[in-house]
């Protein structure tokens, strides 16, 4: 009886964590442009609605990666 209780209880762990861990993981694997990786507000309008955020900020970004491109080989 003692070991059903246990059982159930990690069974319900499992279950009341596993959606939490499965888009923490989802999260993760996402590649976010450079202002939306940096910037919480942008990073939500990115992933609630990524043809607006192109539309708002997606100039910007290229001009943040030319930019680094360039730095990257003047440095090196």
């Amino acid at each position: 009886m003692e070991n059903y209780q246990y059982i159930i209880v990690v069974l319900f762990i499992v279950l009341a964590f596993a959606p939490v861990t499965w888009q923490a993981i989802q999260r993760r694997k996402l590649n976010p442009p450079p202002m939306a990786s940096h910037d919480r507000k942008l990073y939500r309008l990115w992933r609630s609605d990524p043809q607006s955020y192109e539309r708002q900020y997606g100039a910007m970004d290229k001009q943040y990666q030319l930019a680094q491109k360039e730095k990257k080989r003047t440095t090196h």
